[in-house]
């Protein structure tokens, strides 16, 4: 069985501190990063994805206002 599992875009992402793929992630597995020193409002890199935690439901995907994140 082929499982799919979410990837990010890193040419895409814009670093938001409120990313909604984190915040909306009912598992937790979306965890962003800490805001970046030398740009305010930004983090310091795309979010991390704990492949643990998720279930491989393809909410992150269809969160992502910018298209970030894909299930491959």
């Amino acid at each position: 069985m082929f499982v799919k599992l979410p990837w990010i875009d890193h040419s895409k992402c814009i670093r938001d501190l409120d990313c909604v793929c984190a915040s909306g992630c009912k598992e937790g597995a979306f965890q962003a990063r800490e805001e970046s020193e030398t740009e305010p409002g930004k983090a310091k890199d795309c979010p991390i994805i704990d492949l643990e935690k998720c279930k491989r439901c393809g909410d992150c995907e269809h969160a992502c206002p910018e298209g970030a994140v894909k299930m491959i």
